[in-house]
């Protein structure tokens, strides 16, 4: 498992990354902290299935990273499911962003850097 983790480890940091945006909204929609206006994109994107969505799509790049799964294109899944979840996000957040004004919000820049990684590793590492 440490020879998997040692070749894996970006897919590994992708799937806590996953984990924690799947925090990020559990914790902030608990808290009452965010609040944002009724039928926005995030106010559809802060629900139960798509954070339900995120904890799937962080368990099967987990699963990959420390087990190296070869069988039945678990890594070709892996990456579109990966690279579906964080473009979602990434469009609700730059939707929510543009309709209040902003150009561009610390989610939405983190959420772009981590899709052009997943994209930039499945290039390069193949």
């Amino acid at each position: 498992m440490r020879n998997n983790l040692r070749h894996n480890w970006l897919w590994f940091l992708t799937a806590i990354e996953t984990y924690m945006l799947a925090a990020y909204f559990i914790s902030t929609h608990s808290t009452g902290n965010f609040t944002p206006p009724p039928n926005s994109v995030l106010d559809m994107l802060d629900d139960p299935p798509f954070i339900f969505l995120l904890g799937v799509v962080g368990t099967i790049t987990l699963v990959y990273s420390l087990w190296n799964v070869q069988y039945f294109h678990y890594k070709t899944i892996m990456t579109a499911s990966l690279t579906f979840v964080w473009l979602l996000f990434l469009c609700g957040f730059v939707i929510h962003d543009q309709l209040r004004g902003n150009l561009l919000s610390i989610p939405s820049m983190y959420s772009f850097f981590v899709l052009i990684r997943i994209v930039l590793t499945v290039l390069l590492k193949g």
